[in-house]
């Protein structure tokens, strides 16, 4: 059950953030959430990719539910994506803040 704990952390995050979306009418989950998914995520897991197989990264599979080759674990594409809809969710509450 271990293996799923980082997953389902990082769920509940994305719960999370995306309620707070929703109570503070950001209207986040648009467009701009996903071409920043689109453009990051894929350039993030190419630079994941080459770094376990030069051997910089490592993924223990004891901790993460599954390992694809050459090693990036399937929470690496969830995390990406969270962080990127955690930096629109912070752009959008930073702009509406300095109005």
């Amino acid at each position: 059950m271990i293996r799923f704990a980082y997953l389902a952390a990082l769920l509940i995050a994305w719960a999370g953030v995306l309620i707070l979306d929703g109570r503070l009418r950001l209207g986040v989950t648009g467009g701009r959430l996903v071409r920043c998914i689109l453009v990051t995520v894929p350039l993030f897991l190419v630079f994941d990719g080459v770094g376990t197989a030069r051997g910089w990264f490592a993924s223990n599979p004891r901790l993460n539910s599954l390992i694809v080759p050459p090693g990036i674990p399937l929470e690496e594409p969830v995390l990406l994506a969270f962080l990127c809809l955690l930096s629109v969710v912070l752009r959008r509450v930073a702009r509406r803040a300095h109005r």
